[in-house]
């Protein structure tokens, strides 16, 4: 009896032993993923951040580029209509109608 009982209770301090260092393993397991996953969650902040930038950027550009066309055909309309009347002669309804679009 007295073996059986040393027995068990030498398992038992052995596995009492594994189940701490696989405790302590796994602990210092969920720190590093805790890690990871911060610095993932960085990373994809700073990405959208950067990425959010160049989409503004981009609809600056596309803005300024219509603001430079708008005023680019104005012009280029003002100088028609200025061609048309440099003669002496007013513009007709019908050329009048055709300028306007």
């Amino acid at each position: 009896m007295e073996q059986i009982l040393a027995f068990v209770l030498g398992v038992s301090a052995v596995a009492f032993v594994w189940v701490v260092v696989v405790a302590f393993k796994t602990a210092k397991l969920a720190k590093q993923n805790e890690q990871s996953i911060l610095n993932i969650e960085h990373y994809v902040s700073r990405t959208e951040d950067l990425i959010n930038r160049r989409i503004d950027q981009e609809i600056d550009r596309v803005d300024n580029l219509h603001t430079d066309s708008i005023s680019f055909t104005d012009s280029r309309v003002d100088k028609l209509e200025a061609k048309f009347c440099s003669d002496g002669k007013a513009l007709t309804e019908k050329s009048k109608k055709f300028l306007k679009g």
